[in-house]
């Protein structure tokens, strides 16, 4: 009994003590707003920040791809004939073709799902 008064006063306190909390609202600076609000490059909505990051990935993505590519060719360069190694290259040909397509298909398919929910640009 002497707990559940306790926990009650307890709560009506902090619950009279929220009132001095919201006294003052706060507006803080868009952090991806590097030049103003008004300057080219801002991020002022979720769907551009969603494509800048779609951006960032598929460029980082296809960058790895191309990297891939030299390595696979320098391997079946290398192999001298080598059954394991022109395999090892082989594969490495592979997941990097798999990669571009990643690449090439990440920002489409974010380009069709914008389109069907209506926020397109």
């Amino acid at each position: 009994m002497k707990n559940k008064l306790i926990l009650t006063s307890m709560v009506f306190l902090l619950m009279g003590l929220a009132t001095f909390g919201s006294a003052d609202t706060v507006t803080l600076p868009n952090p991806l707003c590097p030049g103003g609000s008004g300057s080219p490059g801002c991020i002022n909505t979720f769907p551009d920040l969603v494509l800048t990051i779609t951006d960032y990935i598929t460029t980082l993505i296809a960058g790895l791809a191309v990297i891939m590519f030299l390595w696979a060719g320098i391997l079946f360069v290398t192999s001298a004939g080598e059954p394991g190694k022109i395999s090892t290259a082989r594969r490495a040909a592979i997941w990097a073709t798999i990669g571009i397509a990643v690449s090439l298909a990440g920002r489409g398919l974010v380009a069709v799902i914008q389109t069907i929910i209506g926020t397109g640009t």
